[in-house]
């Protein structure tokens, strides 16, 4: 029989178990893990728009100029990002409303979920239901940072750049990190 968690727990003779916190705890780390990626996929995009409109008015974009930017953006949060990402035409209207929507799940997640749902491990119905929401922002985490690398990879290619050589870049990075 699964262990309950906590001497309150006992107490209140609760139906959710270790493994149902051990559950609870891998969809968050996902979950996070996954918003993570969506941001660098926006970060990334954003800076590289950014450069590109400074490189198109005449600014010498140096390594200096480019760290910079980069970081600016990596410093921003989500909410932010996409209003960022908003004004760079990024995000084009048919994600607009997506991206709103994910943006509510992440406060909710990052901010109220906790205070909102710490109660629904006890009801089964609660928790399938919770753990269902934490899955659904997660796969939409991963679809939304899709999207963006396609867009991305258009606009790389429509302004002329070799996708190849980031392509190579990036294996090379892979690969490196793979022998340490």
């Amino acid at each position: 029989m699964p262990k309950e968690t906590g001497v309150s727990d006992r107490k209140m003779n609760t139906s959710y178990t270790e493994t149902d916190v051990g559950e609870l705890y891998s969809l968050l780390g996902e979950s996070i893990w996954n918003l993570q990626h969506l941001e660098i996929a926006v970060t990334t995009f954003t800076a590289m728009k950014i450069l590109q409109r400074k490189r198109d008015k005449g600014t010498e974009i140096t390594e200096d100029v480019g760290e910079r930017v980069l970081n600016k953006q990596r410093r921003q949060t989500l909410g932010p990002l996409i209003n960022a990402a908003k004004r760079e035409r990024i995000i084009p209207n048919d994600l607009i409303e997506r991206f709103d929507l994910f943006l509510k799940e992440r406060n909710w997640l990052i901010h109220k979920c906790v205070v909102n749902e710490y109660l629904s491990l006890r009801n089964k119905k609660n928790k399938e239901d919770l753990f269902s929401r934490i899955l659904v922002f997660s796969t939409e985490a991963q679809s939304l940072k899709k999207e963006i690398y396609k867009l991305l990879e258009r606009w790389y290619e429509q302004k002329g750049y070799d996708l190849e050589h980031a392509y190579k870049l990036a294996e090379k990075l892979i690969s490196n990190a793979e022998k340490c």
